[in-house]
């Protein structure tokens, strides 16, 4: 009965292997020079003119997150439409347990402001 899984643990230790091997390598191989211009931050292809006064606003970001958690659960019901019938109503609690923690996570983002553009940061 364990044969079955020899060759995931197999894979599994030869993905640590390599893993180590990898990251010992680039310790002992790597670069050991740092200057200023390697350790100065560079995003967006523009050096660093000067130090930045406030912090960046991070509303996109929250609006990606937000994008992610709601619109990519919604692939749940794909499955869960198809296999109604079967389920019956151990799947209608399931799914309705489901869009209740949306819900509650829909009513927690919006009470805090997370849909209101004009909010400061």
């Amino acid at each position: 009965m364990l044969d079955a899984y020899l060759p995931i643990l197999i894979m599994f230790v030869l993905a640590a292997g390599l893993v180590s091997v990898t990251a010992i390598a680039a310790l002992l191989l790597g670069p050991k020079k740092p200057n200023e211009a390697k350790l100065s931050p560079y995003e967006g292809g523009v050096p660093l003119v000067q130090e930045t006064s406030r912090r960046f606003p991070v509303k996109f970001l929250e609006v990606a997150m937000i994008f992610l958690i709601f619109d990519i659960e919604t692939v749940a019901f794909f499955p869960w439409a198809v296999l109604l019938n079967q389920l019956k109503l151990f799947g209608l609690i399931e799914m309705g347990i489901f869009l209740l923690v949306l819900g509650i996570g829909y009513i927690y983002l919006w009470r805090k402001g997370a849909f209101n553009w004009e909010k400061e940061v």
